[in-house]
């Protein structure tokens, strides 16, 4: 019998806000029996980046736009997932709430529409309808509630801003009660698998303002490190610890499902087991450009592995211990310096001049000796790989 399956598209959620385990009770329900995986790595900031990344295994289907969210065309290298999924017989819709303003047609699939709802209540009814028919299913479920601009009941109930942030979140987990409960009720839940995934963080201002957004800026950690678990009736539930990326979640599926993977993929886009280094992630299109037309955005790249998160903002380069700064607030690319034998040294001479008797052990222990080898190999390692990712983006053509 083939399995059912369910995405859970967590709008706006990193693994900062959900940490507040209080706000998600119901998809920390399911959280607790899934594969989880700790080190995910969503491949963009913005909503529309990740779900292509994520529909098509694949992060060049939308490279050759130059307008974030206006007149966004395809060039597919991949079928869509759930182009894929119809074919081999599932009964498949994508489903949301309240209505987005961006058109995801287009990226959902050559074919069908998505589907949006004014209120939770009809998208209910309509995966009501899904549910109970006797053929294997796959839904997509999107509650937007949790982004700063949508709104459903819940979330206008608080009485001020605060509230109803926490509110948009207590909505989106709402949702993943009703379906856990629809599923149980069906009596369909060991027969359903569920993906879910946080698509993109927020950032409130902590690296500029950035002429308001929270989410589209430079893919600093706190917006690219997401959840995601994928909860599959007959595995065990356990903590995975290395690095996944948003683009191997297509094959990932397609495996678990049985369905052959698509040839046109990376070779390690399989995320049950460890084949990862390095993940990428960035923030605008490839031929998009940088703070063009009044825009405040400027384009990023990031290349994270299980330490290390190395940027380059237009050609400027910074560095972070993403697990011990996980806010990213210390560059520590200006730290590393080199001797003309050309061996690498860390200078901490500003560090020394502002305590008398010198830097404080907290430093002197943690910039250690073995740490300088370690900084400058990896620093080395990562921007030669991330500046082959960037010229490769910049020279993807349209598949035939």
């Amino acid at each position: 019998m083939k399995k059912n399956i369910i995405f859970l598209h967590l709008e706006s959620l990193n693994h900062t806000i959900f940490n507040h385990r209080q706000w998600f009770p119901f998809a920390n329900k399911i959280y607790n029996q899934s594969l989880r995986f700790n080190n995910f790595i969503s491949s963009a900031t913005s909503s529309l980046m990740a779900l292509s990344d994520l529909l098509h295994g694949d992060g060049n289907t939308l490279e050759h736009n130059t307008h974030l969210e206006e007149n966004i065309s395809i060039h597919r290298h991949n079928p869509a997932l759930f182009d894929v999924l119809k074919q081999h017989g599932y009964t498949t819709a994508g489903m949301g709430y309240p209505k987005n303003w961006a058109n995801v047609d287009a990226i959902w699939s050559e074919t069908d529409t998505f589907n949006w709802y004014d209120t939770s209540k009809k998208m209910l009814a309509e995966m009501q309808q899904v549910v109970s028919r006797p053929e294997p299913f796959a839904l997509y479920l999107w509650n937007l509630s949790s982004h700063l601009c949508y709104y459903d009941d819940i979330k206008k109930g608080g009485a001020n801003s605060l509230e109803r942030w926490q509110r948009g979140y207590q909505s989106m987990d709402f949702m993943v009660g009703q379906t856990i409960k629809m599923l149980l009720e069906a009596k369909k839940l060991d027969n359903t698998m569920i993906v879910a995934f946080g698509d993109h963080g927020d950032d409130f201002w902590g690296h500029g303002f950035n002429g308001g957004y929270t989410h589209g800026i430079e893919p600093y950690t706190p917006l690219v490190h997401t959840p995601a678990f994928i909860f599959c009736p007959g595995m065990k539930a356990v903590d995975l610890n290395h690095m996944v990326s948003m683009v191997d979640i297509y094959n990932t599926v397609l495996t678990l499902l049985d369905i052959a993977v698509a040839k046109k993929t990376e070779p390690h886009t399989f995320a049950l087991t460890p084949q990862r280094r390095f993940c990428y992630s960035r923030n605008l299109f490839a031929q998009q450009k940088s703070q063009h037309d009044g825009s405040p955005l400027r384009k990023g790249y990031a290349i994270t592995s299980e330490h290390f998160h190395v940027m380059k903002i237009d050609d400027q380069l910074k560095m972070f211990l993403w697990k011990a700064d996980p806010t990213n607030h210390f560059d520590i690319l200006p730290l590393i310096k080199y001797k003309k034998s050309g061996e690498a040294y860390l200078d901490l001479e500003k560090a020394h001049s502002q305590r008398t008797g010198g830097i404080h052990p907290h430093m002197q222990h943690f910039f250690s000796a073995e740490m300088v080898p370690l900084i400058a190999q990896n620093l080395h390692d990562m921007k030669t790989q991330l500046d082959t990712w960037i010229k490769n983006k910049s020279q993807v053509h349209p598949a035939k």
